[in-house]
């Protein structure tokens, strides 16, 4: 949206507010109202050739939410157009209404037309906000798009797919395609072309090779930019390799559904791959009802399961022409039943030394507080027998210390600032927690902090 200064619009909105000043009799008064004014927003300004329909958008300005729809008009006024231009108000489709946030008109001669956006509502009304519709008279080229590169064939037409040409007028098009080279095995020109003149023309390779092909189109007044697609004929494909992953043993905690891995497949010629997942065979009591894949045409589907025990997949890939042999991989799910404890280890009872500042005069000691300290308390020498993922949780039982986080195996615990005593030590033991959990089962490891407050002298700097 682009605001243009110093523009005054020849409409005047008159809010209930204003009646006195717009002709209203002396002493109305507004009804009372503690909402903002209304704040108009034109737009962004837009470029676009002559003939076109231009929609304006005053969607985004802000009311008060007190008024109904019904009681809020957008009123549109050109402030400027083209000097040999017709257009004016009421060339707007729709305007001074609830209803005219979205406005349209059709330009008739090219240059800069600018419109003012004023909001009201039964109170008051909006300063106009501005927006600036360039309209160009050249007509704008198309934009060709033959479709993307394609693995053909020798003896089987490719068609090729120009559909994704467009002309940004939207006229009709015309298209005309051509053979740009072609392997030297190859009597491929473009008269052997089918459908020629179509969106989908199709060629039949003669021989191995990169047959390269190019789309141009019109739209009666302007040619496109040529563009360029492919056919690669091969008649030497070699089968892609499926590698389905390495399988193992998945704990009960196991994520449920987890996800299996085909990225290792590839295919020697480069060619894209299609990818095909089943089940080979499943614990005794499984449900296929049950259990299955949320895609298995995707390279590293998920799979929910419902029975514990061995769990068999079978993956293929395919290029165009041929399929893979199938790669088997093995999953023996745990049985919650199987689900070992973990171990809690919180680091062993610690000790906390503080040391405050202390002065003296006349042989009086007076000491600073022990600041406020942060004190690292690391937990990752907690385990679990079963590789399972472990949840933290940090307490400090007397809920007389906070720390900087509860469920990292790392963190901070704080100890506030407090008073010192010269070469006293002032101790306090707080005992904290560290509860691990796996999915099912937990463990908690409790340690003493041995938290010390000391007041040392610091001997004034001498002066030189």
């Amino acid at each position: 949206m682009m605001d243009i200064k110093n523009l005054s619009a020849p409409l005047t909105v008159c809010a209930i507010a204003l009646l006195a000043s717009c002709g209203g009799k002396s002493g109305d008064t507004a009804p009372a109202n503690n909402c903002a004014a209304p704040s108009a927003e034109a737009g962004n300004s837009q470029t676009l050739p002559l003939g076109a329909q231009i929609t304006l958008n005053g969607a985004n300005s802000t009311v008060c939410d007190d008024y109904k729809a019904h009681q809020v008009s957008f009123t549109w006024g050109f402030d400027r157009v083209p000097s040999d231009s017709e257009v004016d108000d009421a060339s707007l489709s729709d305007n001074g209404s609830s209803t005219a946030d979205k406005p349209s008109f059709v330009p008739d001669v090219p240059g800069e037309y600018v419109l003012a956006l004023r909001v009201s509502d039964p109170v008051t009304a909006s300063t106009p906000d501005y927006v600036v519709i360039t309209i160009v008279s050249d007509d704008m080229p198309p934009v060709a798009d033959c479709g993307s590169d394609k693995i053909g064939t020798v003896g089987v037409a490719s068609v090729l797919n120009g559909r994704g040409s467009y002309d940004p007028e939207g006229a009709e098009l015309t298209f005309s395609w051509g053979v740009s080279s072609t392997p030297e095995c190859s009597t491929i020109t473009t008269s052997s072309m089918f459908d020629q003149g179509t969106p989908r023309p199709s060629i039949v390779p003669d021989c191995d090779g990169l047959y390269v092909l190019s789309l141009v189109i019109s739209d009666g007044l302007n040619w496109s930019n040529p563009d360029y697609c492919t056919v690669d004929v091969r008649s030497d494909n070699r089968s892609p390799v499926a590698e389905a992953g390495a399988g193992g043993v998945l704990p009960a905690c196991a994520e449920n559904p987890f996800q299996l891995s085909g990225w290792e497949s590839y295919d020697p010629d480069g060619d894209a791959m299609t990818y095909s997942w089943s089940v080979v065979s499943s614990p005794p009591g499984a449900d296929p009802e049950a259990y299955g894949f949320d895609d298995e045409t995707t390279v590293a589907p998920h799979f929910t399961w419902d029975r514990a025990g061995e769990w068999t997949f079978q993956l293929q890939v395919s290029d165009a022409f041929q399929t893979s042999s199938p790669d088997i991989v093995t999953y023996i799910m745990g049985a919650e039943g199987d689900n070992n404890s973990p171990t809690a280890n919180a680091g062993g009872d610690q000790t906390v030394l503080v040391e405050a500042a202390c002065s003296t005069s006349s042989y009086v000691f007076t000491c600073e507080e022990c600041p406020e300290t942060m004190y690292a308390l690391d937990g990752s020498g907690s385990s679990d027998p079963d590789g399972d993922t472990l949840q933290y949780e940090w307490s400090e039982l007397s809920g007389s210390l906070e720390f900087t986080g509860t469920t990292t195996p790392v963190t901070n615990i704080i100890f506030p600032a407090s008073a010192a005593e010269h070469e006293v030590n002032l101790e306090s033991d707080y005992e904290v927690q560290l509860e691990v959990n796996d999915c099912t089962l937990a463990d908690d490891d409790r340690i003493t902090l041995t938290y010390t407050c000391r007041g040392e002298y610091v001997p004034p700097e001498l002066p030189y």
